[in-house]
């Protein structure tokens, strides 16, 4: 474990920013270019170098605006790490946890990002295979970026179609993950559990005993989100749920469908989630992540999409500064 201001060759220990099962994450400043950046560092040091550098390796080709980038690896005082982006902001588990619910807008924007950041790791042949709000980091101007790629596989389908092993998260794997056949499409049914969260702020099944939830993934229905929480449009729910069916024929057959079919709700999510009273949200959008704008004067949260007062910096809402 490191301590703050320890140094590691150039980079100056800050705070700890959290611990998983195969590592832990600090945020450090790199005293060259004083910059800060965030560094992991496995647990099992002992490790041979060439399994040491599976995670760097596969985060190395994965260069995207929705996936936290890796700027190097080091070994410095006998310590093995992997110099990563800096996200300033929160986790997205975290940001859940203190809302509770998002906004159907601005679980949709998430949605987004993560289903984009999902479709180009898929396309290099990346399973993330641990994709969960405590993996998805989000940036101060609300941007997602998902991170943690240590149980990733990559799938080279002319030989090994599937992920042999149950690594993972219980209660955000598939129910073919549970079975040790992981795919691509399992990612998707981790995201639609990780939208289903954003939206009603609950998991469809959770128990301490994994084998439970596998049960329950196979025996029992999952409960739209739009009958969880009431302000949910139907269509979006009707997306998530796509991408939790149990048949794989069923669910979204590769993460680019799935980010097609989230690309066609932004118009009509805006429309049925403004409050009465609000400004008419206009479709327009620039750059590669838009934020949906007024079509009128009034201001809008860029949180939770309601009028803001005149002149007011704080959401009366939401408690968002705008």
């Amino acid at each position: 474990m490191l301590s703050k201001d320890q140094t590691l060759g150039k980079y100056q220990i800050l705070d700890r920013l959290g611990s998983g099962g195969f590592g832990a994450v600090y945020l450090a400043l790199d005293t060259w270019v004083n910059r800060k950046v965030a560094l992991k560092v496995p647990h099992q040091q002992q490790d041979e170098i060439v399994d040491l550098l599976k995670e760097p390796r596969i985060m190395a080709g994965l260069k995207h605006p929705n996936i936290v980038e890796l700027i190097t690896v080091e070994r410095k005082n006998g310590i093995f790490f992997m110099v990563l982006e800096y996200v300033e902001g929160e986790s997205l588990d975290r940001m859940i946890r203190r809302e509770r619910t998002l906004a159907p807008t601005r679980a949709l924007e998430m949605g987004l990002d993560i289903c984009s950041a999902i479709a180009f790791a898929h396309g290099h042949q990346i399973l993330h295979r641990d994709l969960r709000p405590a993996n998805i980091l989000v940036n101060r101007d609300g941007l997602a970026k998902v991170t943690d790629f240590g149980t990733s596989r990559v799938l080279e389908m002319q030989h090994v179609p599937f992920a042999p092993t149950r690594i993972g998260s219980p209660p955000y794997m598939a129910p073919e993950h549970f079975r040790g056949r992981a795919v691509f499409q399992s990612d998707l049914w981790s995201l639609g559990i990780t939208l289903y969260e954003m939206l009603t702020g609950t998991v469809p099944f959770y128990d301490a005993d994994p084998l439970k939830i596998a049960q329950a993934f196979t025996s029992q229905q999952i409960l739209a989100p739009h009958l969880r929480n009431p302000i949910v449009p139907k269509a979006f729910s009707e997306v998530v749920m796509k991408a939790l069916a149990v048949n794989l024929g069923e669910r979204y057959l590769s993460a680019q469908a799935f980010l097609e079919a989230l690309r066609r709700l932004k118009d009509s999510v805006a429309r049925e989630t403004r409050p009465l009273g609000t400004a008419v949200l206009s479709s327009s959008t620039s750059g590669p992540h838009p934020t949906l704008r007024a079509a009128t004067q009034a201001r809008l949260c860029r949180f939770c999409y309601r009028q803001l007062p005149r002149m007011a910096m704080v959401c009366p809402n939401c408690g968002e500064k705008n």
